[in-house]
Order: C-alpha cells, then sequence, then structure tokens
C-alpha cells in the first residue's frame, strides 16, 4: 500500500492551512539545539527546496526486481521515501530533492568544505568528533530519552546532545533465511542451538545448498561479527572488553571465539566457496533458493523478498533470533533509519520538519522494514518480526539492547586504529581470510595470525596507556 493512501496516520500534525506549528520534535531549547525553535510558521517555509541525501537508493528509486526474463528493474510502488517526500511536499509546500550516495567519501568531501547544499542526510559512520564538526545536535540525550526510552543512549551523542536522530528501532544482526529452503530438508524453524545449527548446515551443504552467505567480497559484512560475538557471551559490550585482556583474539576470549567460530564455519563450506560480484548476487542467491542463510539485520529481508522470482512467495523470507550459543539465545534491538541536519544547511527548520515527519509515520516506518519508536506514535509491527516477535514472548529469546559508544569504546577503536586492525573490519578479516579453503584442517596460519594480532594489540594497548574503565 502506498504512503499516500493512508494519509496522516498521526492524525492533525502537519495539516489544514498550516500558519502556526507545535514544537518541532525534541528541539525544545534555543541554546541547546541550533536551528530549533518552539514554534515554526510552516507557511514561511513553503517553496523551500530541501537536498535530502541518502545512502538508500532503492527507498528513492523502487527495490531491483526481475522480470519473467529475469531482467532487472525498480519497483516504483516501493520507492517509499519518494511517496513520503510527495506527501510532505503537498503538506507543507516545502520540495524534496533526493541526491543518493554510495559511500561516506561522496559525502563527506562536501561537508569538508562546508557545501550548503546538503541539509539532511542518512547513515554515516563517524567518530564523535565528526559529528560535532558536521552536524548540529539535534536535540539534548535527556530529550531524546523522554521521546526515544533508552534507544536514545544508542544514538550518535557525546553525553549531553543526540547528533543524530534514529526514530525507528530494529533488531539487528541475526538469521536471514529461506523458510522454503529449510522446509524442502525437513526443517520447521531455524534451529535453537549451535550444535542443532551446524546439523542443520551440513543436510543444506549434502542438498547442494550454500547454508550461508558472507558475501565476503567487501568488508563490511564482517561487521556482524562484532553484534554475534554479544550473542556469543550474553554481553552486550563484549567489543569494549576487549580492553579487559592483552589477549582478546585468542579462542577463550569472546571476540576471538566468535571470529574462530566464523572461520570453523568457513572450514566446513558453511559460507560461499565462489565470492559473489556484488550485494545483489548474494541476495539474488537466498531468494532463488541457492542459498538458505544470511546472518544479517532485517533491514535486508525487503531487499530479498523484492527479489524472489515470480511464483514464489516473498513471505518465505524470514528472519529469526541467532542460537543459543552458550550463554542463551538473544536479539540484537537497536535505534535505526538515520538523520542529521548538516551544520552548513541554509534550510535547518525545514529539515527538521522532514525528520520529524518520518518519525510520525508508523506506516513508512513499518514499509522499510522498521517499527516506529518515538513515545505517542502507534507502532505498526512488519511481518517480519513475528518470528522474533514469538521467541520474545515466548521467553526463549532475549531483547539486547545495543551498547552506547563509552570511553572504553573509544580506547578500544583507538588501539586497533593503531595496529592497523580497525578499518575495514581487518581485525576480523585477517583472521578469516588466513585459513586456506583448500586446506580446512590446517589452522597453522590461522593460529599464527592470532599471535600477531594479540602482539599488536598488547603493544598498542601499553603505548596509549588505556585500561578497561569500569
Amino acid at each position: 500500500m502506498k504512503i499516500r493512501q493512508i494519509k496522516r496516520i498521526f492524525g492533525g500534525v502537519l495539516t489544514g492551512i498550516m500558519v502556526s506549528l507545535i514544537m518541532v520534535g525534541c528541539a525544545s531549547s534555543n541554546t541547546s539545539v541550533e536551528g530549533g525553535t518552539e514554534n515554526t510558521d510552516v507557511s514561511s517555509l513553503e517553496g523551500t527546496t530541501l537536498n535530502v541525501y541518502t545512502h538508500m537508493s532503492q527507498l528513492v528509486l523502487g527495490e531491483e526486481k526481475k522480470d519473467e526474463n529475469g531482467n532487472t528493474y525498480r519497483d516504483e510502488s516501493t520507492a517509499y521515501m519518494k511517496l513520503l517526500a510527495e506527501d510532505f511536499t503537498e503538506e507543507t509546500g516545502i520540495n524534496v530533492e533526493f541526491h543518493t550516495f554510495n559511500g561516506e567519501d561522496e559525502i563527506n568531501k562536501l561537508l569538508q568544505v562546508g557545501d550548503e547544499g546538503i541539509d539532511v542526510h542518512s547513515a554515516l559512520g563517524w567518530t564523535i568528533e565528526q559529528w560535532m564538526e558536521y552536524s548540529i545536535p539535534y536535540c539534548t540525550l535527556e530529550e531524546g530519552v523522554d521521546l526515544y526510552g533508552d534507544y536514545a543512549y544508542s544514538m550518535p551523542n557525546d553525553g549531553k546532545d543526540i547528533y543524530c536522530m534514529m526514530p525507528g528501532k530494529t533488531y539487528n544482526n541475526a538469521v536471514v533465511y529461506n523458510e522454503e529452503v529449510l522446509k524442502s530438508i525437513g526443517y520447521e524453524e531455524v534451529p535453537k542451538t549451535l550444535e542443532e545449527f551446524d546439523v542443520l548446515c551440513e543436510a543444506l551443504l549434502n542438498e547442494g545448498v550454500t547454508p550461508m552467505v558472507m558475501h565476503r567480497i567487501e568488508n563490511w559484512p564482517l561487521s556482524t561479527v562484532k553484534d554475534f560475538a554479544a550473542y556469543v557471551s550474553g554481553e552486550k559490550d563484549v567489543f569494549d572488553r576487549m580492553l579487559q585482556s592483552d589477549t582478546p583474539f585468542s579462542e577463550d576470549e569472546m571476540i576471538g571465539k566468535t571470529i574462530k567460530m566464523y572461520t570453523e564455519w568457513k572450514a566446513k563450506g558453511f559460507f560461499e566457496q565462489e565470492m559473489f560480484t556484488d550485494f545483489g548476487a548474494a541476495m539474488d542467491s537466498v531468494a532463488y533458493g541457492d542459498s538458505a542463510m544470511m546472518l544479517f539485520g532485517s533491514w535486508v529481508v525487503p531487499q530479498i523478498q523484492g527479489r524472489v522470482p515470480e511464483g514464489k512467495d516473498p513471505a518465505s523470507i524470514k528472519m529469526a533470533p541467532a542460537p543459543d550459543f552458550g550463554n542463551g539465545s538473544y536479539v540484537l534491538a537497536v535505534p535505526t533509519d538515520n538523520w542529521t541536519i548538516s551544520k552548513f544547511s541554509p534550510n535547518k527548520e525545514a529539515a527538521r520538519l522532514w525528520v520529524e515527519y518520518i518519525a510520525d509515520n508508523a506506516e513508512y516506518m513499518a514499509n522499510i522494514g522498521y517499527i516506529a519508536n518515538k513515545k505517542g506514535v502507534e507502532p505498526i509491527v512488519p511481518e517480519i518480526y513475528e518470528v522474533v516477535d514469538a521467541a520474545v514472548g515466548a521467553g526463549t529469546t532475549q531483547v539486547m539492547m545495543q551498547a552506547p559508544k563509552t570511553e572504553n569504546t573509544i580506547n578500544n577503536q583507538s588501539v586497533l586504529s593503531e595496529a592497523n586492525l580497525l578499518a575495514d573490519e581487518k581485525y576480523v578479516g585477517l583472521l578469516y581470510d588466513s585459513l586456506d579453503v583448500t586446506s580446512p584442517d590446517s589452522w597453522e596460519a590461522y593460529e599464527k595470525q592470532v599471535e600477531t594480532q594479540n602482539s599488536l594489540y598488547a603493544k598498542y594497548k601499553k603505548e596509549l596507556g588505556v585500561t578497561w574503565v569500569e
């Protein structure tokens, strides 16, 4: 259903003549939030053109799908952000011009020269210093907690102000799977324990199906290891806790144990043996049933569903909690749908209206696979969460909140950076790649790499003089 068919789930917030408006979002203080005013006269903003930069091109152009001849096309009915913008313009008179970007470098270059052509943009993997340099505070942390609960602590903040508003919530990095494939070998669900999960993967392999897709041609998929390490340990701040040891990559440490688990899956042939050309091809393999699963977040589910071939049910692509790795079954709950107002924007009021328009639209959130999270907005839970919600409701899976960035996070990142292990997830990739799939029983190179990384970590931890802070 198109967003415009449900005219304003959140009532009369932006309807009628709009001569004057209520407080915009959580910006209640002119002193704490640049460009935030208690009352915004929307009529004064009519005709403004808002430049919105997003990395989610499929929400502007539509999901990539294949026709009956196997040709790829864009399904404009799924261009949910574009449809939302049309409603926004109709109700406010503010025009939205979209710009899509693929990597941070594209937008960083513009911000570094103070380009006024960027008003609001979506997620970037910045340090807090970068947020403070290029963005205005969206609201105070206290205001964010009032509207979004504990999820606010996981939004980019300096302990006082939030710099990136994340109005939705999602379950991150679990098991995304093709239900039809599992049922074809007698499984009704994803197994609940690691041992049973490995048995499933063996059964899939015996049927000529790739159990899991890693998409190793790029480095970012390796970031899932950090979340799975939290599931392995039962500790949400397991990445930070690397600082408690000088040997965090050894298999008796939780990060090391998790990387070893991934590499063992590789040795057993549970991941693809040949690299995919791109992530689209990797998703196609799950959509078409050539592969069974991916260890990613809910964001990938609608994209795979859109690739399911004609005659197959897109709803067969589901998401389940990760197995119990020994310390309980968990699913990570995180704030999502990141939006930031550029410090150099000449249209800060209009930018804030756009972000709040998103936050107040539960239908839009559900369409893109997220759950509206702002206080006062009735959430719509997408079908993709049904299996996860059932497990959480039954008490067999626990919700783990994403750990906030702390001094320990920054210090651990500094150690890894100095050791040249942070960028491109090298602390995972160097170990994972050290195992030769043609000699899966030989772990000599892997163990040597463990020693090298432990040595580097201990060296730079000592040089930087950082330790775990309680």
